[in-house]
């Protein structure tokens, strides 16, 4: 016979179309964690077993993370693609340069958009990444989320997923470059260009948030020159 009857689809199919588009769609944000899952199969009405079996095919798919005695944590779309491929680039001396110049196409545009798009709560958000990055010890982190959330605010899904997968090696350079900035008493400079980078989101003026964040981006790649040249030696941290 040429066709074959329509058969229904299993449970498990269903919930891993969901989740998936969730995903696709932004609705579920990389480094977001999951209800557990007996929360999550009551929400979904469906039984732990198959829910983990829709699981278990999305972490196989690259969509999912599973740690134990944690959770479930989305993952980005564009990871099971690019990590570890940018793992290893990233290993070779000469590709730190390639890196300033993606975050440069990329964090311009997510300012520009993030001006156009981001939501009160985003903007609220950004300033406490802000305040923080300007009284913490731990700074870099701060700044390292301030510019994460600016990909997010984007509601640009592509840029959010890509970003997510070098957000560990745009806080590797964050670390590096205020500890080198903060010993050449320049912090005030930088935190003085990502003030500026925010009151343009605020202000929801695009342009402006493009220019300042081209000219942080620019920034930071000249201060990595001056740290490659003057034998600056990273810390573990």
């Amino acid at each position: 016979m040429r066709f074959q009857k329509i058969k229904p689809k299993r449970v498990s199919d269903e919930i891993y179309r969901q989740l998936k588009e969730l995903v696709l769609d932004g609705e579920l944000k990389p480094g977001e964690k999951l209800p557990s899952e007996r929360e999550l199969a009551v929400q979904m009405g469906v039984s732990r077993p198959t829910l983990r079996e829709a699981l278990q095919k999305l972490e196989a798919h690259g969509f999912l993370k599973q740690i134990q005695g944690d959770g479930t944590y989305v993952q980005s779309a564009a990871s099971p693609v690019l990590s570890q491929a940018f793992t290893e680039m990233m290993n070779k001396g000469e590709a730190m340069g390639d890196l300033m110049e993606l975050r440069r196409i990329l964090e311009t545009w997510a300012a520009k958009a993030a001006a156009m798009r981001a939501t009160d709560e985003e903007i609220e958000q950004l300033e406490e990444f802000l305040d923080e990055m300007e009284d913490s010890e731990r700074d870099y982190e701060s700044d390292a989320s301030f510019h994460a959330l600016i990909s997010y605010a984007s509601h640009n899904i592509l840029i959010v997923h890509v970003m997510n997968t070098i957000y560990e090696w745009i806080t590797k350079v964050t670390y590096e470059v205020r500890r080198h900035i903060r010993l050449e008493g320049g912090i005030r400079e930088v935190d003085s260009l990502h003030r500026k980078i925010f009151e343009a989101i605020r202000d929801r003026e695009p342009d402006k948030a493009y220019d300042y964040m081209l000219e942080h981006m620019n920034y930071v790649e000249k201060q990595l020159e001056i740290m490659k040249t003057s034998g600056y030696q990273p810390q573990k941290h």
